[in-house]
């Protein structure tokens, strides 16, 4: 399809297909999107190096998903949070969030589990989790289980944001993907209704 200007690209764009690469005379200008993850630094990075999940955060490992933000003008320092710039085409999924095997998955999405995502990944979505609602990991499975063995809910005190949360689907269907994955328990259509938190105020 021509563009107006007389531009025959499609309306997918060209420039995220040769990124990383030399790049020939024909290429024109353009815009692109790509995905990008706060993270926090295990050790001392620069700008642009290579960097993967290891203990503490991301750091320079065998296997980098992205880069450090190249737009730095200083190092990172240890524990210092900054943005991870994932590899162009590597993200399975690009809406308002995005998804990728080795990140963990978002709390705001609804897609189902992408085929190869590993416990630990799951263990560390469920971790943020916890982290985000102020409650401990071991609240968040234990709470899972009470659910699908008793139907009962979880109380924890001062927990309404999340009780409430719970009741948004994408939220609730995201807690029970990782559940299955950590615990290897299957859960049923109905249970994954389940509100699951309840609070004492």
């Amino acid at each position: 399809m021509s563009e107006p200007n007389g531009d025959k690209r499609s309306v997918a764009t060209d420039a995220l297909e040769t990124l990383g690469s030399i790049i020939g005379e024909g290429e024109k200008r353009d815009a692109i999107h790509l995905a990008v993850e706060p993270a926090v630094a295990a050790h001392p990075l620069r700008p642009g190096d290579d960097v993967g999940f290891v203990d503490g955060g991301v750091g320079i490992c065998q296997n980098p998903v992205g880069i450090v933000d190249p737009f730095l003008k200083s190092p990172v320092l240890t524990g210092q949070r900054f943005w991870l710039v994932v590899y162009p085409r590597q993200i399975t999924s690009l809406r308002h969030v995005w998804e990728h095997p080795k990140f963990p998955l978002s709390l705001d999405v609804t897609v189902p589990v992408v085929a190869g995502i590993s416990k630990e990944v799951a263990t560390q979505w469920m971790r943020d989790f916890a982290d985000r609602y102020h409650i401990t990991y071991q609240q968040a499975i234990q709470a899972g289980h009470d659910w699908v063995e008793q139907g009962g809910y979880f109380t924890i005190n001062d927990s309404s944001s999340l009780r409430d949360d719970m009741y948004e689907d994408t939220i609730r269907l995201a807690f029970w993907k990782h559940f299955e994955i950590i615990t290897g328990v299957k859960v049923s259509g109905q249970d994954r209704e389940g509100t699951v938190f309840s609070c004492s105020c």
